[in-house]
């Protein structure tokens, strides 16, 4: 049996399927919404919305992705979940007509959401990582205080 520890651990794959996840809702609510709703049609078509919807996972995914260890692996695992509920929480409303959107703003909505969602994505990651850090970092000096018997 090979024992090299592999880059690719079920959580990272696990992050891997929220993150994509997210990028199908955020990419595909512009184009769900166009589809269905001919007066946003002109506005939500345009590039840019699709750009600007795909930023946020690209930077979640090279964020969280890369960190070797297995403690930035399960602080990637709970930031991607999160992110994704809180995606399903926006999206699917929009999506299905709960929230109703409209007027020629609609595409500027989106892409002021995603540059908020890229703000909330950096804050929470250095939050997260930096709690996390330091949790272990107490658990280290507990450990090293207590005497082995």
């Amino acid at each position: 049996m090979d024992s090299t520890p592999r880059f690719w651990t079920a959580t990272k794959q696990k992050t891997l399927y929220f993150l994509l996840g997210s990028a199908v809702l955020s990419i595909g609510t512009p184009a769900i919404v166009a589809a269905t709703q001919a007066g946003a049609r002109f506005y939500l078509l345009q590039p840019i919305v699709f750009v600007a919807q795909v930023i946020p996972n690209l930077v979640a995914t090279g964020l969280w992705l890369p960190w070797p260890s297995a403690r930035a692996s399960k602080v990637a695992l709970l930031l991607a979940r999160i992110f994704f509920f809180a995606s399903a929480l926006f999206y699917i409303p929009v999506m299905t007509g709960i929230l109703p959107t409209s007027g020629d703003m609609i595409a500027l909505g989106y892409v002021l959401f995603a540059m908020v969602t890229v703000a909330a994505i950096l804050v929470a990651t250095v939050v997260a990582f930096a709690v996390s850090w330091i949790l272990a970092r107490r658990t280290k000096r507990t450990d090293a205080a207590t005497p082995v018997l």
